[in-house]
């Protein structure tokens, strides 16, 4: 079975969820279900290095790879 991608680095935020001043772990966790629509299973782990979030996912199917999230996430990520 095909490996998908599962890391992303992405430094372009959307407007109002203060990215540049993250505190905790919880706001990275927010903004990537929230805005980003990720659904919470499919997150491994979250880290801001430098300016840069840095996605890890887990437990991705076929049928994820379809979703707009899923499709949106590959579109915005810096190339790794």
């Amino acid at each position: 079975m095909k490996e998908f991608e599962k890391y992303f680095l992405i430094d372009e935020f959307e407007e109002g969820w203060g990215m540049e001043d993250v505190v905790c772990e919880e706001q990275l966790f927010d903004y990537c279900s929230e805005a980003l629509f990720i659904p919470d299973e499919k997150i491994e782990d979250l880290n801001m290095r430098d300016a840069e979030l840095e996605i890890i996912l887990k437990d991705l199917e076929f049928e994820d790879i379809k979703e707009d999230w899923y499709v949106n996430l590959l579109k915005s990520s810096k190339e790794n």
